[in-house]
């Protein structure tokens, strides 16, 4: 009929104040149903100290979170969730209001060609004009990497809106699952006189294998996967980051000319690129969307409520 799950992220207790989460939500399309769930996930949470619920977040704010409100109809990308539209009308009916919005975004090859041609020679531009060099990732030293993902992230994820910075063993372990889909040619870091300033990390669309099994991945399934990965044509976003000394440099016009080269094709067989979640209240990120004339092509929300003393 139903599951829920109930979580405390103590790093996020500590920036945010005391708000317990739910997550993994699934629920037949019954009132009755979700109110349970929602109000078995309150009363933990509230048991541990907690005085607000918020999510859906499957774990926390750095894995999967956000309940699709907008965009049921389009295909989600890896690390984007997908829900039926009538679970929007479950937590409303169980007392949760939006806290705050997302939105994904999309380019690809053959209809956006003219907006990513632009932002790569805005990249370029900049690259050029302060002596820059970009570089791939290093699969030959992938923990020397990984470490400095890490230290790029906490350098510049600081002051992002209601996130916390995940520790490098939560860093580790992520990016080991997905090491199958992490294309180092799709990582890119931006050095300063030696020195690695920015970054911006993709992915292969994962979900467009997942696709491919047709809700069982049997043995005929697993024969044709090693095909069926060479052939991705999607990447997505996972992190984008500029150490802060650095900003007014144009890092941000760097990065976003590098993902625009792989939504242009330039990285075979990669022919587009999906976001991951834009936070409302993240004007520098939405300022480039507008700069490429890209729409939000599926909309998520994190939703909450107090909860009694």
């Amino acid at each position: 009929m139903g599951r829920i799950t109930a979580g405390i992220d103590p790093a996020h207790v500590e920036r945010f104040g005391p708000h317990g989460y739910f997550g993994w939500f699934e629920s037949v399309d019954d009132e009755e149903v979700a109110r349970a769930l929602l109000e078995t996930a309150a009363r933990w949470v509230a048991g541990h100290g907690m005085t607000r619920l918020t999510g859906p977040h499957s774990y926390c704010s750095t894995q999967e979170f956000g309940l699709l409100i907008d965009g049921h109809d389009r295909r989600p990308a890896a690390f984007q969730p997908h829900n039926p539209q009538y679970y929007a009308d479950l937590l409303a009916s169980a007392g949760l209001r939006i806290d705050f919005r997302m939105d994904t975004y999309s380019w690809h090859a053959g209809r956006d060609h003219e907006q990513l041609s632009r932002l790569v020679r805005r990249g370029a531009a900049m690259t050029a004009r302060h002596g820059l060099r970009v570089r791939p990732l290093d699969p030959a030293h992938w923990e020397r990497e990984i470490d400095l993902v890490h230290e790029l992230m906490h350098a510049s994820f600081g002051a992002n809106h209601d996130m916390v910075p995940m520790s490098r063993e939560v860093l580790g372990f992520q990016t080991d699952q997905i090491r199958p889909f992490l294309d180092p040619r799709l990582t890119r870091f931006v050095e300063l006189d030696g020195r690695a300033v920015g970054f911006s990390m993709l992915m292969a669309d994962a979900n467009e294998v997942l696709a491919a099994t047709n809700g069982r991945a049997g043995p005929a399934f697993l024969l044709r996967y090693p095909v069926l990965k060479r052939r991705i044509g999607g990447a997505i976003v996972l992190m984008i980051g500029v150490r802060p000394e650095v900003e007014g440099l144009g890092l941000g016009r760097v990065l976003a000319g590098e993902i625009a080269r792989v939504g242009l094709g330039e990285i075979p067989p990669y022919r587009s690129v999906h976001t991951t979640w834009v936070h409302e209240h993240n004007w520098q990120s939405r300022a480039y969307m507008a700069l490429s004339g890209a729409r939000p092509e599926r909309s998520y929300a994190i939703y909450g409520k107090a909860l009694a003393a």
